[in-house]
């Protein structure tokens, strides 16, 4: 995997007035929608519904459209699109015939990234969103600094997925589907983990991995990289790259250059000692639950050390972390029984999601789960069936084959009939069963990456469900 040599450049990017966004409703597109806005450039953009997020970016200014129309192109200079459209999409047919310069949206990202002298770029198969985000909020919550961020989930602090700082750090989540983080060329590249997903494009893990050794090759010369020292993945993939590497082990690992020691996890939120080469740096509580947060934790930390923060200041940001957007997000309260939002869909994310909140529960831990992508229920069935131990009731949801046409092999129905779980296949149909089943004490964890975060909308504006 070469580098490209056709990298989008600051200086050509500035020289642009008049950007088009397909899939601008999306998390990230929007943040560089109003980005972009933000420095005065001239944005419309594609989406196929209306959303909140649409109408947020129509009140900043950018023009939407919701159809396939030629005259929204019309005066555009650059288009950008989501990895989620392919080259056969009308929108990119429409682009092309425009006759305008197309770039994906890694590529406008990291054009970004690369004008700020200390970017931080978080990758991995599971917590990139959570582990961006406590690198965020610890920044700015750093006297002196004022960062730029772009992460893949809202941060709950200031209600947005970005903000636009003065200083040069630069805190953005980079995400390996189709390879999209090959485009970032960053100062620090962190890699939470390697396993196997998004089995439509990764036809195995070590093309997967292949793709994690060329995203560390990509840190700058002068750069570093950050790897979890107990992910076996992270070990291997680290043998390829000259860069230099910084590791980090939640299992105590003293081999590892950051470790975790005297990890009490008794309430469920890690309270621990973060040792850094031997000595002792600081101590660190957390107000995310669960061990995996433990490890996302010693991740920041290894990544803002070395931008000058201090020990106690870092402590301090991890501190008053309280999370991103669907990771364990409080919904609401309804007969004592206390609903959260979470966007786990790898066997992966369920297992570690569940296990903290069996640790935080008194009562019974409720998981209503949606599957994510045909392929990724098919590829990962066996798997599937072996993650919801920690969920004292499991009810399943129709598979949202997203991108994807849902083949016949396996279904939801399937994994219900395969685990013991409770198969509801219309989702409006899961608030007034959960009403009815529910008791004071449960813990209820609405979870999927598909269209069920609607239903966890519709739980989070009203305590009563039904």
């Amino acid at each position: 995997m070469a580098k490209s040599t056709q990298r989008l450049q600051m200086e050509e990017l500035q020289n642009y007035k008049s950007v088009y966004m397909i899939g601008a409703g999306g998390v990230s597109m929007s943040s560089l929608a109003l980005i972009l806005r933000e420095k005065g450039v001239a944005v419309r953009g594609y989406d196929r519904s209306r959303s909140g997020v649409t109408e947020r970016l129509e009140q900043a200014g950018v023009e939407m459209y919701y159809e396939d129309d030629p005259k929204a192109f019309e005066g555009v200079e650059l288009v950008c699109f989501t990895a989620a459209v392919n080259e056969e999409h009308p929108q990119m047919i429409l682009a092309k015939n425009s006759g305008a310069k197309i770039v994906s949206r890694a590529e406008m990202l990291g054009c970004l990234a690369e004008s700020y002298p200390y970017s931080v770029a978080v990758a991995g198969t599971h917590g990139k969103s959570t582990t961006s985000g406590m690198i965020s909020h610890i920044f700015m919550h750093t006297p002196g600094c004022d960062p730029t961020v772009v992460v893949g989930a809202k941060i709950t602090e200031i209600d947005s997925a970005y903000r636009i700082g003065k200083d040069g750090n630069f805190i953005f989540e980079a995400c390996e589907y189709k390879d999209s983080f090959l485009s970032f060329y960053p100062k620090v590249a962190v890699v939470l983990n390697i396993q196997l997903d998004h089995t439509d494009y990764f036809h195995s893990l070590e093309h997967m991995r292949r793709s994690f050794e060329q995203f560390l090759s990509n840190t700058a010369e002068d750069g570093f990289c950050v790897l979890n020292w107990d992910c076996e993945n992270c070990r291997i993939a680290m043998k390829s790259c000259d860069r230099k590497m910084v590791t980090y082990s939640v299992e105590g690992d003293e081999t590892a250059d950051y470790y975790a020691k005297n990890i009490d996890l008794s309430d469920g939120f890690g309270k621990f000692d973060v040792y850094c080469r031997g000595e002792f740096l600081l101590h660190a509580s957390l107000k995310v639950p669960g061990i995996h947060n433990v490890s996302n934790a010693l991740a920041a930390v290894a990544a803002s050390l070395p931008a000058g923060l201090s020990p106690a200041e870092i402590a301090e940001g991890l501190a008053g972390y309280c999370g991103v957007n669907r990771r364990f997000e409080f919904l609401c309260e309804n007969k004592g029984a206390r609903y959260f939002d979470d966007y786990a869909h790898h066997p992966d994310e369920i297992k570690v999601t569940l296990a903290a909140a069996k640790a935080v529960t008194s009562g019974r831990v409720i998981c209503v789960f949606q599957p994510h992508n045909y392929s990724r229920l098919h590829d990962l069935f066996e798997d599937f069936k072996g993650c919801f131990g920690d969920a004292d009731l499991l009810v399943l949801t129709k598979l949202y084959a997203a991108r994807e046409a849902a083949g016949d092999e396996v279904s939801s129905a399937l994994l219900a009939e395969q685990t013991g779980a409770v198969y509801i296949e219309d989702l409006q149909e899961i608030p007034a069963y959960l009403d009815g089943i529910c008791r004071e004490g449960d813990s209820v964890l609405i979870m999927g990456a598909g269209d069920i975060g609607k239903l966890a909308e519709k739980l989070k504006k009203s305590e009563k469900i039904s």
